[in-house]
């Protein structure tokens, strides 16, 4: 089963070592920008990602401190979607590339997985930590944006804070709407991600959890509803990212 050897290999006891993401973080300061992605200068530079995931394929995991590999697999996640775009250039969307997320394979740390393997059976129960959600890219424009920088280990706990407040702030994703809070479709699919007094940071609703971070006329709202407003699931889409 190669969810569960990853998910072995992952939870062996942490190691030390860093792993370098300067191709990846060259690509991405150039080609990124207020979460619009460049796929013609990403599709330019393919030899930065190209060169990225050929090492990020034989990634000693078992070596790498534990934010280490949060790091390396949510960047690995996010290269591996761009080169499923720039593989595919007459497609209009990711969801048009058969089996992308469930049945196409990728060598990640020695491994072959799926992304759903990345996502689902390693980021999200491994870490227990909804900011996984503002971390990934799913290359499509209502999920989180695509940010313009690699993460990294030693930085990671902030820029996972970073991350979630940009997604919880942005009124595409969060807004007062009707009478009602308006939110992110990613609420409804991983309620209990974001609620699970097991997972770092969670809370017990939605609300409660957007609050803290949430723009001052969103925490208003929440408030006057005391603080269990209702909710409007949606896909609140992002503005159309530049043609390949």
């Amino acid at each position: 089963n190669l969810d569960a050897a990853l998910v072995a290999s992952v939870m062996m006891e942490s190691g030390t070592e860093r792993f370098d993401h300067a191709e990846w973080s060259r690509l991405l300061a150039a080609s990124v920008s207020s979460g619009l992605v460049d796929y013609g200068r990403m599709k330019a530079e393919r030899n930065l990602l190209d060169a990225y995931l050929a090492r990020v394929a034989e990634a000693p995991l078992a070596k790498l401190s534990r934010p280490e590999v949060f790091a390396l697999l949510a960047n690995a996640y996010n290269a591996l979607t761009v080169r499923a775009i720039l593989d595919h250039p007459a497609i209009k969307g990711i969801k048009e590339i058969p089996g992308v997320w469930d049945k196409t394979t990728h060598r990640v740390g020695g491994f072959q997985v799926t992304l759903d393997t990345v996502e689902h059976a390693v980021l999200r129960p491994f870490y227990q930590d909804p900011r996984v959600h503002f971390a990934l890219n799913c290359a499509s424009r209502s999920c989180a944006a695509l940010p313009p920088y690699a993460l990294d280990g030693a930085q990671l706990d902030a820029q996972l804070d970073a991350l979630r407040n940009a997604f919880l702030t942005d009124p595409k994703q969060v807004r007062v709407e009707n009478g009602e809070l308006a939110v992110s479709s990613y609420f409804k699919w991983f309620t209990g991600d974001f609620t699970n007094p097991e997972w770092k940071g969670a809370a017990k609703s939605i609300p409660a959890y957007v609050r803290p971070h949430a723009t001052a006329v969103v925490r208003a709202f929440i408030d006057s509803k005391g603080g269990e407003p209702e909710l409007e699931f949606r896909l609140l889409r992002r503005p159309r990212e530049f043609a390949l």
